[in-house]
């Protein structure tokens, strides 16, 4: 449902020398090594070791200060200030402006509802107002911004930015223990803390506080060994996340062309190629965030960091689910799992808040609406959500009734092995069939809705498409669209 870093991406790859796809193009294997491979070899690692370099850097000095001056949060605060501009100067160079003036006006404004609004009878919580400042702001420094190169540079980071303060203002609205911790030096600490300053992923300011101030110095002797463990774990998660990153920016960037070229020429083919690049790209950024959370986190006695060697579910540093997206039971498994602090975020903070007051259909749209509008002016996004939100829903329903009527196990969600409620279980043929055929029918949506978004030139032939917003989709006929109303029809026939 997110898509926040990858226009940075996309933007950043662009000027970092490497040769522009073509997806017509047929290249032997040396050529693909030559002219792809090794570029993006040496982009990979310009890119990576800033993140990984600097984030060691600040977990061996948030060591250090526990070790020198126990107890004390303004040495962490101070680090990872100090370690977030030199992050922020080394990867994005210029943008700064946006970000200050954006940080200094949402604390402002924060302060002053604080100060004086909470005290007051009202209807309108205070963190809405601020939604509608931030997202208000945001778009207008976009329409400001004399060069729109430029903005997609920060377009992320801006977005990173306003969910960390809007999820305090929800945090801080009643709970005086955390706001009496929010202060100058510790807002800044959390908006430019470097495991996640530049793209993610988002974490709570109490996650912030819970991650870097947990001692991992003061263990006994007893527990120096399994310590050492958690933190050999640690250490291979962060090379595995790593290497994980390279391999889907490669695949993104070449191995697709490559293995796709040879069937260039069916319009299907060339959809799922672009779609899968861009779902490839995502993957990169989400793995170099989970590699920036690793490399920055001090604490290694977590209780859950001892349980497997890969991240774990429930882990704060887990960014998306590759998996879960390109095998989709389900579109709403697809909007969970492709960038999951930001689904927590809208989860918690917008459709749980506005679900009581105006309703679960209100509260559905108004989370749509939110999350477009962080993304800026993004149309091709606003349309795409639009069409996730659709399809969502029309596929939740329509499970939903072939469930009641046929009593069997094809919601969108997975019934337990023992499910009690119907009698076709997950195994019998009637809902794996029925399973299958939505799972072909999310597919093929995952192939229609990100082709869109893959922004590299296609053949001569196609160019005059990129010109228009739905340029893609009028190539295959906004086939999902009429499907779409279709199985809406469906819906009221069954």
């Amino acid at each position: 449902m997110d898509y926040y870093y990858d226009d940075y991406y996309d933007e950043y790859y662009d000027q970092a020398g490497v040769p522009e796809r073509s997806f017509n193009r047929e290249l032997s294997f040396d050529e693909t090594v030559n002219n792809c491979v090794h570029p993006s070899l040496r982009f990979a690692g310009e890119y990576i070791v800033n993140f990984i370099v600097i984030n060691l850097t600040f977990c061996v000095l948030v060591l250090a200060a526990k070790r020198l001056f126990p107890g004390q949060l303004r040495n962490l605060h101070v680090l990872s200030c100090v370690c977030g501009v030199a992050l922020f100067y080394r990867v994005l160079e210029h943008g700064y402006y946006h970000f200050v003036q954006l940080a200094v006006t949402l604390y402002v404004m924060q302060w002053l509802l604080h100060r004086w609004f909470s005290k007051t009878a009202r209807y309108i919580k205070s963190p809405f107002i601020l939604i509608a400042y931030g997202i208000g702001n945001l778009l207008l420094s976009e329409l400001l911004e004399p060069s729109p190169e430029a903005w997609n540079r920060v377009r992320g980071t801006q977005m990173i930015l306003l969910m960390k303060v809007l999820s305090l203002a929800f945090d801080t609205e009643d709970n005086m223990a955390l706001r009496n911790q929010l202060g100058v030096l510790s807002y800044c600490g959390y908006i430019l803390c470097p495991a996640n300053v530049i793209l993610g992923p988002w974490v709570s300011f109490s996650d912030y506080l819970h991650i870097w101030r947990a001692s991992a110095g003061g263990l006994e002797s007893k527990q120096t060994r399994s310590t050492g463990r958690r933190m050999l774990i640690h250490v291979f998660r962060l090379a595995i996340n790593a290497l994980m990153a390279v391999a889907f920016l490669l695949t993104s960037n070449c191995m697709i062309d490559y293995l796709l070229a040879p069937a260039a020429n069916w319009k299907w083919v060339r959809a799922y190629g672009r779609a899968l690049s861009f779902r490839t790209s995502h993957y990169f950024i989400a793995y170099l965030s989970q590699s920036s959370m690793l490399a920055a986190a001090a604490d290694w006695s977590r209780a859950d960091d001892d349980r497997s060697l890969m991240v774990p579910v429930s882990s704060l540093y887990r960014v998306s689910s590759p998996l879960a997206v390109e095998f989709p039971r389900s579109l709403v498994q697809v909007v969970t799992a492709w960038n999951i602090p930001m689904h927590l975020w809208l989860k918690r903070y917008i459709f749980r808040t506005t679900k009581r007051p105006f309703g679960t259909g209100a509260a559905i749209a108004l989370t749509y609406i939110i999350s477009s509008l962080l993304h800026g002016l993004h149309y091709r996004l606003w349309i795409t959500l639009l069409t996730i939100g659709s399809w969502t829903y029309v596929e939740h329903e329509i499970r939903k009734k072939l469930a009641a009527i046929y009593s069997a196990c094809v919601l969108v969600g997975k019934c337990p092995e023992a499910c009690v409620m119907h009698q076709h279980k997950g195994k019998s043929l009637f809902s794996i069939v029925i399973n299958a055929l939505f799972f072909l029918l999310n597919v093929f949506n995952l192939i229609y809705l990100g082709c869109i978004f893959e922004s590299t030139e296609g053949p001569p032939e196609e160019v005059h498409h990129d010109t228009s917003i739905f340029g893609r989709w009028t190539e295959l006929n906004y086939a999902s669209h009429w499907l779409l109303v279709f199985a809406y029809l469906f819906y009221f026939i069954i």
